[in-house]
């Protein structure tokens, strides 16, 4: 069963109509179809919202399919039907995805690796060990620290630097921020860092030798 990561190529793709390739009724009644322009659930990044023929669908995925689960009646293999996803949900994921990975390389070389996160809107945060850093000690220290990350930050979003991404031989996507970072990562980015817009930590925590930075971002 073939499909076609198209959010993969294009965060900016909100509608498609495409033929449906697979339909299963268990362990839930679904459909796959060729072109793939639903973002499901991963590497920190929510569903994207989906509507088949306007009728209300959720998402899932198994290993490298991912199915929608429309209300009513399904449609057959061979059917052309028209999918869409919420443009507004989309670009708020896209933005707090690449939001995360512009934070990250700004906290990186303050001595931190990262070892957790999440782009969830209202629960976004990164979480770091240290590595040659110092965790930051009381509300001034945290002050601190979250005025230099913005202010780098900042710089970044001035430069306009453009997001790309690769899969190499090994089938691994690779998101890179231009000249500054590279990572292994699935999800939907905006075109540039100049995209980006509110940027904030919203919180600091340290607790058994790591730190957790909160966030929020929007897309321009």
């Amino acid at each position: 069963m073939e499909q076609h990561r198209r959010y993969w190529e294009d965060t900016y793709l909100f509608e498609v109509d495409t033929e449906v390739v697979g339909v299963r009724e268990e362990p839930a009644p679904g459909i796959a179809v060729r072109d793939g322009i639903v973002h499901p659930k991963g590497g920190g990044q929510p569903d994207d919202v989906v509507t088949v023929d306007t009728r209300a669908a959720s998402v899932s995925k198994e290993t490298t399919t991912v199915w929608l689960h429309p209300e009513g009646a399904l449609p057959a293999v061979g059917d052309v039907v028209h999918v869409a996803i919420d443009p507004v949900v989309r670009r708020r994921h896209a933005a707090l995805h690449s939001a995360g990975h512009l934070l990250d390389a700004c906290v990186q070389p303050l001595g931190f690796v990262n070892v957790g996160l999440s782009h969830t809107p209202d629960q976004a945060f990164l979480l770091y060990d240290v590595d040659g850093g110092t965790l930051p000690d009381g509300e001034e220290a945290k002050a601190a620290l979250i005025e230099a990350v913005l202010a780098r930050a900042g710089e970044l979003v001035a430069a306009d630097l453009p997001y790309g991404a690769e899969v190499d031989a090994e089938g691994v996507r690779r998101v890179t921020i231009e000249g500054l970072q590279t990572d292994p990562c699935g999800g939907t980015h905006v075109r540039t860092t100049g995209d980006l817009t509110g940027i904030r930590i919203t919180r600091v925590r340290t607790k058994k030798g790591q730190l957790k930075l909160s966030y929020t971002a929007e897309h321009a």
